[in-house]
């Protein structure tokens, strides 16, 4: 779940650590992009499969983009606007819910109905890009319709070549969703928590000789809406509201071809609207995150980092316990034939949390994703999970599985059906946040 948005930059106090910062991840925002990489079949050249062609697939688990990855000849062609290619689409889904509200007990299930219309703006630029995505989401329960609710998108990205080892990008992206009724922050109003944010980033890249240089700034904004409960009280949600900064910088150099020494920096900044919550905490904090490690690049076969570090995040309410120690992240896309593609995953990471005497959750989760093309118009995913949330200050351990397989069948390039099967499973010291899950879901894509 990861989806926030740019603002300016104020309300901060500044400070040494800061500044310095900033100025480090200014100085280097800097990444690579060499004429390799029109050859790496995952990265969509000719002859390869379009499962197999995407540099980061662990970022779509819930396969809304799995249409795309049929046969090109099973492809949605578009509408040429000139340099862009518009391609509009609508999908229609029935689930069925077995525990609608994420209890232990007393668990309620219902069926909901998604409408979810989209198009994609894509540049067909020979240099540069500049893509626009907006999609809607409609939700409609047949029972407990004060469940039902509107999500909406809309993305929009850039890249600017200054040359073929140098680009620049940037991303404005506004998102509205509905907090998900398991989460461990999630209200419990009488319907669920409406959640803005809008995101704003740039960063660069460039490679020279063996050595890369990357790196990012972005600012969020999160809103959370107040929602009523079933005897007609409000709750309030404007103490979550926040802005989060954060500068990357990564620095990468190829010992030889395929592996490289990787090292990388992070900083943030989490500052809250209002100086302390409704139970009377500053949530307020910064922190950083350093790691080092080994990056993989080994063409038409394997991608990813394997890097292992600490991060520390430090709360300004001195109650508040500051979460430190180790820190890792995992991700390799392997790609043992031209039609499959496995990722396995580990990252150990900070979540903000509002939970009565916890100054944050220190969450590390292991994934595998597969998915495999079993036919020109066919795509089966599975994927796996188990997530492990260690609520600091208090004394709270939840453990999550997740677990989820589909099938997406491309009858025509206009259209397509699927189904999926999906079971979580939540286990806790603390018994009300505990619950199981199932949802069975079929189906219809239309699109130009």
């Amino acid at each position: 779940m990861q989806i926030t948005n740019f603002h300016v930059l104020g309300n901060i106090k500044i400070n040494r650590y800061w500044l310095c910062t900033t100025a480090l991840a200014l100085g280097m925002t800097i990444a690579p992009w060499s004429a390799a990489d029109a050859q790496d079949t995952r990265r969509g050249a000719a002859g390869a499969a379009n499962v197999t062609g995407e540099a980061n697939p662990q970022n779509d688990v819930e396969g809304k983009q799995d249409p795309d990855r049929v046969d090109e000849s099973y492809q949605p062609k578009g509408v040429e606007l000139g340099s862009f290619l518009l391609l509009p689409q609508v999908e229609f889904e029935q689930r069925y819910n077995s525990n609608l509200y994420a209890r232990p007990t007393d668990e309620k299930s219902d069926f909901q109905t998604r409408i979810a219309p989209e198009f994609q703006l894509r540049s067909r630029f020979s240099r540069h890009a500049l893509n626009l995505t907006a999609r809607a989401e409609q939700n409609y329960f047949r029972r407990f319709t004060n469940d039902n609710h509107l999500n909406g998108q809309i993305v929009g990205q850039g890249r600017y070549d200054f040359d073929r080892s140098w680009e620049g990008t940037g991303l404005l992206e506004y998102a509205r969703q509905h907090e998900d009724r398991g989460s461990p922050d999630e209200a419990g109003g009488e319907k669920p928590t409406p959640t803005n944010s809008f995101t704003g980033q740039v960063g660069t890249k460039v490679v020279t000789g063996r050595y890369t240089f990357s790196g990012d700034l972005q600012a969020v904004r999160r809103h959370f809406e107040d929602v009523g409960t079933g005897g007609g009280a409000t709750i309030n949600n404007s103490d979550r509201d926040r802005m989060e900064y954060r500068a990357l910088v990564r620095g990468a150099y190829e010992m030889f071809p395929g592996y490289s020494a990787v090292a990388e920096l992070q900083a943030n900044r989490r500052k809250y609207d209002d100086e302390f919550d409704d139970l009377g905490y500053n949530r307020s904090s910064h922190g950083w995150r350093a790691e080092a490690g080994i990056g993989v690049d080994v063409t038409q076969l394997i991608r990813g980092d394997f890097l292992v570090g600490y991060l520390q995040q430090d709360y300004e309410d001195s109650r508040l316990r500051d979460p430190g120690g180790l820190a890792f992240r995992a991700v390799f896309n392997w790609t043992p034939s031209r039609l499959t593609v496995i990722i396995p995953s580990l990252e150990r990471r900070v979540q903000e949390t509002t939970t009565r005497g916890a100054s944050s959750i220190v969450s590390s989760t292991a994934s595998l994703l597969i998915r495999h093309e079993y036919s020109r118009n066919i795509v089966l995913t599975a994927a796996a999970s188990v997530t492990m949330d260690d609520f600091k200050g208090v004394d709270q351990t939840n453990w999550t599985y997740d677990g989820r397989g589909r099938v997406i069948w491309a009858l025509a390039p206009e259209y397509y059906v699927g189904s999926e099967l999906a079971y979580r499973k939540r286990t806790s010291n603390v018994a009300s946040s505990e619950y199981d899950q199932y949802i069975i879901s079929v189906r219809l894509g239309l699109r130009l």
